[in-house]
């Protein structure tokens, strides 16, 4: 709202009309778990109801109606879904990135969009397993929606922010498939993808702010050849989108195998669905690659001097490119190093699964 571009105040309005429009549907299934939650005293005795995150989840089958652990499980998802953000509720985030300065951005997308994912598992999936079961499909028809929608979106944007925020889109509907899987190897997948989106995406909106920074335009079209005048720019704007669609020794790459293999285990050719579309990803990942960094052998080709307000093409500055550094060094090692987080989300995803999920997918009448 303050230091966003010339249509903030539009952004930040639909986001905050998104976000709390949301929160307040969520809110009231919190509270319906509230005074279903007794909070008991040391001694045994029943002192009233509790917020307590643990004691909630552990209580939850106190609400004595399958149909109301459904519908607050169902208000839960919404609230969730948009912070992701999923389709349908995700108009949101196109308008907001596109709009906020390179910092929020990179705050938005590396940080606030895996508050989502995290409430859903944290509560969601955590106090009502036998929900989250039965609305399988569900999860699959919005994983499946989001991936697909947001990459064929990303194929017409010229904008580059636009394009990394509907690729966010893409890939948070990966992380719905990967729970919907009910696989410790998938749910492993989720959170890794999680953490891998949560290097990969701040870096590509990194480069998108140094893009506009040094050359007064985001329109991808508009500034061809780069990699003649800003090397280190190209470079780190080639590293991210090769992380983004998934190439091998990249976090990316780890996230992505391991949910498909997962959905395969679950759910057999249909995993061809979200595999056709992560070369579509990689297509327009590509295409713009090609159009921004390597279209040109001329230096000087492909400059629109209206881009440049009569400054000399420039890399980027030692400041920008140390924050760059950081950040595609942490996906190269999580890429060819990913047992370091993988270990722990695996082991958490196992024991989450015996202990939560097995009951539940038997009573559906789901095969563990």
């Amino acid at each position: 709202m303050v230091w966003g571009g010339e249509d903030r105040k539009y952004a930040s309005m639909k986001f905050f009309i998104y976000t709390f429009t949301a929160s307040v549907i969520m809110l009231i299934g919190i509270l319906v778990m509230y005074f279903y939650t007794p909070d008991v005293a040391s001694s045994g005795t029943i002192t009233g109801h509790t917020f307590d995150m643990s004691v909630m989840i552990a209580s939850s089958d106190y609400i004595p109606s399958e149909g109301l652990r459904h519908l607050v499980w169902l208000l839960l998802l919404i609230g969730f879904a948009t912070k992701m953000p999923s389709v349908p509720v995700h108009t949101w985030l196109p308008d907001a990135h596109v709009q906020a300065p390179t910092a929020g951005s990179m705050l938005l997308a590396g940080v606030m969009l895996k508050m989502g994912a995290y409430g859903f598992l944290r509560i969601a999936v955590s106090a009502f397993p036998e929900s989250t079961v039965a609305f399988i499909p569900l999860l699959i028809f919005l994983g499946m929606a989001s991936l697909v929608y947001g990459a064929w979106v990303c194929m017409g944007q010229t904008n580059l922010k636009r394009m990394v925020a509907y690729s966010s889109v893409s890939h948070m509907g990966l992380i719905f498939l990967g729970i919907a899987t009910m696989q410790p190897l998938g749910i492993a997948g989720a959170l890794f993808m999680m953490f891998a989106h949560g290097i990969i995406s701040p870096l590509l909106f990194a480069v998108a702010g140094a893009f506009k920074h040094h050359y007064h335009t985001l329109e991808i079209g508009s500034m061809r050849g780069i990699a003649h005048h800003s090397p280190w720019l190209a470079a780190h704007m080639m590293l991210g989108w090769m992380a983004s669609l998934g190439l091998p020794l990249l976090a990316g790459f780890v996230a992505e195998v391991t949910i498909l293999i997962a959905f395969w285990m679950s759910f057999g050719w249909l995993v061809l669905l979200p595999t056709l579309t992560l070369i579509i990803t990689a297509v327009y990942y590509l295409t713009s690659m090609q159009k921004t960094i390597f279209e040109s052998n001329d230096p000087h080709h492909g400059i629109l001097p209206d881009t440049l307000h009569g400054e000399n093409p420039r890399d980027i500055s030692w400041h920008e490119n140390s924050g760059m550094i950081i950040l595609g060094a942490l996906t190269i090692l999580f890429g060819i190093l990913p047992f370091i987080f993988w270990d722990m989300m695996s082991e958490w995803s196992s024991g989450f699964l015996i202990d939560t999920l097995v009951e539940a997918m038997q009573s559906e009448g789901v095969k563990p």
